[in-house]
């Protein structure tokens, strides 16, 4: 395997001269996340740790990275449901992969109305 243990990435834009480097990137993470990108279904174990203290470090980086796309995916769920008071929740909840109640507690937490049907709106039947 050679003397690096860990691997780096480098992410850039084609249409900017914008380069951001990641570091230390353990190879199996990078494994699994490369094909995730490329929606390859054939999810695969650990090919480059094998102690323990290897497979532990791995497994902590991948929870990071998970509890960092979660909260991430959370908040292109409220930035997808703002951007308009029509915003089709079916489909923001088919591309976040998670049923109609899991969407809500999300909407929820970040204080997005359940019922969009003009929450200012005045009562009907007229008070004086």
């Amino acid at each position: 395997m050679g003397t690096r243990k860990n691997w780096y990435a480098q992410f850039g834009s084609a249409d900017t001269e914008r380069e951001d480097a990641v570091f230390d990137i353990r190879p199996d993470v990078a494994e699994a996340f490369i094909a995730a990108i490329r929606n390859n279904i054939n999810v695969q174990p650990p090919r480059h740790a094998h102690g323990f203290d290897d497979l532990t470090a791995t497994i902590a980086q991948t929870s990071r990275l998970i509890q960092h796309l979660e909260a991430f995916r959370e908040l292109a769920i409220i930035a997808a449901d703002r951007t308009d008071p029509h915003a089709d929740r079916q489909a923001i909840a088919i591309a976040a992969a998670m049923p109609p109640s899991r969407l809500y507690r999300v909407l929820d937490k970040h204080g997005q109305p359940r019922n969009r049907k003009q929450p200012n709106a005045e009562p009907q039947g007229g008070q004086s």
